[in-house]
Formats: structure tokens, C-alpha cells, sequence
């Protein structure tokens, strides 16, 4: 409900920039036929962008770069803010370490379920009432098209070309919709009847009932938007407009066709789906007909569209590849990624996004595969010597600091996960935890630096937990890892949607190193996103906030990822 509310938030945010367009650019102008085609295609854009968020890789100009930035916060701020009337939404204010989860939302899962049932589920009733509006114009346009029908049957009907003439016999003002003309042809006199007819043959011919019909069907799913009423009045204004220039370029004389809407002045309820001959204000009409028309220089503000459209379009935009705020780093800690090498030559490193550089004083050991070749500190080893090695490795280290130091990954990105596992089983088995996965940086910001995305694997005696009797577990399948955007988009969704989160990614012993790392990283970066923006409307950039501070924020977005091998189990 919480997702679909913000869908008609989004769909109305663009609605109202393009019709704000219209308003201060296009209304004035006798372009009606082009002011037509933007108010329908307003609508349909205002429905159909919102359903989905576009990934661009990331630009150079750091303007753009920027305003994409800010535009997405302001985006996610809106969000959180829908997302509070939901009682399943909170923040979190326990820390989640990394696999620890497993039972923690257990733990408070009866006191959750208490607080829904007191309290007032806000989003709910919000839902509530937009159904009941829904329905109501529903019923409401089915009614009215009953009654059209109804028109139709009830009155005498003639055939005149390709549409049908419905000629009533109440004292009403023409209409038309579809195929039919409803007209008092008794009430007109034989060039009255030609001009009328004349009117609502152009409404028949160019389907304007085909926009009436669309632009209230929108009003039904928008109907709490007053601009969606105002722009289908508009667009009636478009057709009224079209028509009468039509006449008149007919031959029909200005004068007596402006007489013939001032003596077809009826009062009569209006009726949406229907274009009536005297329905718009006749002043309006009349001006529209005397003025003159607008210049060439006047159809260069159909450029103004296209900013219309970036606008709109930042607001579903994510950045795919480069880091728009930056992590803080100490350039005096750097490395060459010439030393990524062993005997074979280079090893080919998958690439991530949230990695920093690292200290020397605080690795370990270094351990690499290519193929099915495994080195550690450059000496080529067999996998089942890794666990006495790294054993050894740690009682000869610096026992004072050897719990804060990590080991490094420098795995090829063509490595399959079995061997991988064996590694993390024996760095496990060891108690050597902290590790960091050495990568490529997937910005500019770090080349020509050795960096790694460090992570915490969890102890020897962690088990894995039932998925059934986790509450909140967000899934990532082997298969996923194909549209890694799509994964980072719907996790960003449940994260905000969920006071606490589970992550889990499954994969199998064939599973390539390189779309474990991508689901890592896309976990990762989704994290800190959220991390960056919850800190930016603190009015704080988060990588440059101390320790104390950021640890606060990491209470509100833990990274409680694991990982299962499903052939291990």
C-alpha cells in the first residue's frame, strides 16, 4: 500500500510540472493542436514514469552529477515521509551485525504485533479512502456512458457519412461522442445546422472523445489531484478550440458564427465525456477566434519540452556506475595494483563500488586464486594446507592487534565459488574474520590505488536459521545477479519499507566469484545510499562524520547480509 501511495505522489509531482508548463508557455498560444497532443501526453507520461526508475551510467560533469544526487535524496526524503503512516515502519535502533540476525526479529515480533493492533494503521485508511474515491468515479463514468447510451436508443438516429446524427428532441445544446452527434435539429435553422454540425464533425473525425475518455479514466485513479481536473478542462478548451478555427476556415462568417454561441447559451450540466457545442466559456472562445496567430518565433517554446522532460526524468534516475559522494580517504595509504600478481601474471578483479584503501600495518596475509591455483603472500599452496597456514600465519603475528587485522581476497573474477568457500570455511575455523575482498574500483576516484570492500564473515559456531522463521528476509537468487539495478532498486524499496531487514543471497558451487562480488556490492552500495542520504537531511555528509556519528547511522541501516551455498546443504 506504502509503494502505491508514493506511485500516485510521483505520478502527481509530474503532472503538475508539465501542466505548470502548459500554464506559463503554451496556453496563451494558438497552437491548439500541439497544446492538445502535450496535455494528453502529460497525462500518459505522468502515469507511466513514476512505475519505473531509469540507471544511467554515471557523468562527468559534476553539476549533473549533483543535481541527480540531490533530486534522489529529495526523492527518498518523500518516501520516508509516506512511508511513516505505515505501522510496520520504524526505525531501527539495534545493532545488527553481520549474520547475527538470524533471531533478532523474533525477539520483538509479539511486541510488534501488539502495537499493530492498537494503533491506527494510518496508511491503511488513507488506502481506504482513495478505494472509495476510486470506485465512485468508477461507477461514475460507467454511468454516465449508460446514459449516453441510453441517448442513443431512446432517440430517433440518421446515418450522415461515417458517424451518426442522434437527434434529439429536449431543448439541449449539441454534443458529440465517438461516432455520434446529438443535435436539436428542430431548434436551428439550415445554416445554424451546418455550422453546429460542421463543429461536431471535427470532434468526431479527430477522436477527441478518445481523450475525454482517457483523461477521465485518469481523473478516476487521480481524482483526489485537483490539476488532473484542471488540465481535462483544459484539453475540452484544446477541441473547442480546434473546432471553431475549423468552421471558420470553412468559409463560415465570423460574425455569425459568434452570434450563433451567444443565442445557444443554455444552462446545463456539464458533462465530462462529451465535448458541448456552448459548453466552454463563450468569451474565452470568442478572444481566441479574434486573436491572431501565433508567430514562428512562438513554436521555438516547443524546445521548452524537452526541460521539462530531464526534469521529470531525474527524478527515476539512478547512477550505475561511479561514486557521487565520494568515500574519505587517506591518499597517504595507497598501493599499486601491479603487486595484484602472482607467477601466472595479473589476476582479472571483479569490480565494486564502496571500497576504501587500506593499511598495511593492519593485513595479515594475502590470499590469492587463479584457476584453481591458490597463493598465500605469493607462495603457491594446496586448499587443504589453507587452515594449518593461516594458523600458523596468525600465532606468529603481532598478538596485540592480529584481532583487528585482515586478511585480503585477491580472487580472479572466473574463480568458482567452491574453491572461494573453502577459503572462507578455513579463515572461519581460524577465527580470522575480518577480511577484504580486493577489487576495482568502479569509479575514477581511486585509480591507479589498491582498495577492497572489507566485510565480517560470521564465527565458526554461527547457524543458519530457517528462512520460515525469519519476519523480514529480502532474497537474492543466483539468477538475479543478471539484472543487478533491478536488485539494488527493490532492496532500497524493502529497506525503507521494513524497521529491520534480512539479507540473504544463495548461490551454488558454480556460481562465478564475480556475481558473488556484484551481489555484495549492490548490497553494499545500497546500504551506504541509504546511509549518505539518511545523514544528508541532518544536514551532514556522512563520510565526513566521526566515528561516534556514524555508528548511530549504521544502528539505522546495518548491513545484515549472509550468504548460503545451496549444494552445501
Amino acid at each position: 500500500m506504502a509503494k502505491f501511495l508514493i506511485y500516485l505522489f510521483e505520478s502527481g509531482l509530474c503532472l503538475t510540472l508539465f501542466y505548470l508548463g502548459y500554464v506559463f508557455f503554451f496556453r496563451k498560444e494558438t497552437y491548439f493542436t500541439f497544446n492538445r497532443i502535450y496535455l494528453v501526453g502529460a497525462m500518459v507520461l505522468s502515469l507511466i514514469m513514476p512505475l519505473g526508475s531509469v540507471s544511467v551510467n554515471s557523468v562527468q560533469s559534476n553539476v549533473i552529477s549533483e543535481t541527480i544526487v540531490k533530486v534522489s535524496q529529495f526523492r527518498n526524503y518523500y518516501e520516508e515521509l509516506i512511508l511513516l503512516t505505515d505501522p510496520d515502519y520504524a526505525v531501527s535502533h539495534n545493532d545488527h551485525k553481520a549474520n547475527s540476525f538470524f533471531a533478532a526479529s523474533k525477539k520483538n515480533k509479539d511486541l510488534q504485533q501488539q502495537q499493530a493492533k492498537s494503533s491506527i494503521h494510518l496508511i491503511k485508511i488513507l488506502f481506504y479512502i482513495y478505494l472509495a474515491g476510486l470506485l465512485f468515479f468508477v461507477l461514475r463514468l460507467i454511468i454516465h456512458v449508460f446514459q449516453l447510451a441510453h441517448l442513443v436508443h431512446k432517440n430517433k438516429t440518421e446515418k450522415y457519412g461515417s458517424y451518426t446524427l442522434v437527434l434529439l428532441t429536449e431543448e439541449v445544446p449539441s454534443f458529440s461522442f465517438l461516432r455520434w452527434i446529438f443535435i436539436n435539429k428542430e431548434a436551428l435553422t439550415d445554416s445554424e445546422f451546418k455550422q453546429v454540425l460542421e463543429h461536431e464533425r471535427i470532434h468526431v473525425k479527430q477522436k477527441h472523445t478518445v481523450d475525454l475518455l482517457l483523461a477521465q479514466i485518469i481523473i478516476s485513479f487521480q481524482w483526489f489531484n485537483p490539476l488532473t481536473w484542471r488540465i481535462q478542462k483544459s484539453i475540452k478548451s484544446c477541441h473547442e478550440y480546434i473546432a471553431d478555427r475549423h468552421v471558420l476556415e470553412q468559409g463560415h462568417q465570423l460574425f455569425d458564427y459568434q452570434s450563433l454561441l451567444l443565442s445557444q447559451l443554455i444552462s446545463i450540466r456539464s458533462v465530462e465525456l462529451v465535448n458541448n457545442f456552448n459548453l466552454l466559456s463563450i468569451k474565452k472562445r470568442i478572444a481566441m477566434m479574434n486573436k491572431i496567430k501565433s508567430g514562428r518565433l512562438a513554436k521555438l517554446k516547443a524546445i521548452i519540452v524537452l526541460p521539462l522532460l530531464a526534469v521529470a526524468f531525474l527524478f527515476f534516475v539512478n547512477m550505475t556506475k561511479g561514486t557521487l559522494i565520494p568515500e574519505k580517504v587517506n591518499d597517504s595509504i595507497i598501493g599499486d595494483l601491479a603487486a595484484v600478481t602472482n607467477t601466472n601474471g595479473k589476476i582479472d578483479l571483479p569490480f565494486a563500488k564502496e571500497v576504501k584503501p587500506y593499511d598495511e600495518d593492519f593485513i595479515l596475509c594475502r590470499v590469492k586464486i587463479e584457476g584453481k591455483q591458490l597463493y598465500i603472500n605469493d607462495e603457491k599452496k594446496e586448499f587443504n594446507q589453507i587452515e594449518k597456514i593461516l594458523s600458523s600465519i596468525k600465532s606468529k603475528a603481532d598478538q596485540k592487534k592480529v584481532n583487528k587485522m585482515t586478511v585480503l581476497l585477491i580472487i580472479d573474477k572466473a574463480v568458482k565459488m567452491e574453491l572461494v568457500d573453502e577459503v572462507k570455511s578455513a579463515l572461519r575455523n581460524t577465527d580470522l574474520l575480518k577480511i577484504g575482498y580486493v577489487v576495482n574500483p568502479a569509479g575514477d576516484e581511486f585509480n591507479g590505488k589498491e582498495v577492497a570492500l572489507f566485510a565480517l564473515l560470521p564465527p565458526k559456531d554461527a547457524m543458519l536459521v530457517d528462512e520460515s522463521k525469519i519476519d523480514f528476509l529480502f532474497t537474492i537468487n543466483d539468477a538475479d545477479v543478471r539484472n543487478i539495478d533491478h536488485v539494488k532498486r527493490e532492496l532500497g524499496t524493502y529497506i525503507k519499507a521494513h524497521e529491520k531487514y534480512v539479507m540473504l543471497y544463495k548461490y551454488n558451487n558454480s556460481t562465478l566469484y564475480n556475481d558473488y562480488m556484484k551481489a555484495i556490492d549492490a548490497v553494499w552500495s545500497t546500504i551506504f545510499e541509504q546511509r549518505r542520504e539518511f545523514a544528508f537531511f541532518k544536514s551532514k555528509k556522512y563520510d565526513d562524520m566521526t566515528f561516534d556519528e556514524q555508528k548511530e547511522i549504521k544502528k539505522r541501516y546495518p548491513i545484515t547480509l549472509t550468504f548460503k551455498n545451496i549444494d552445501l546443504e
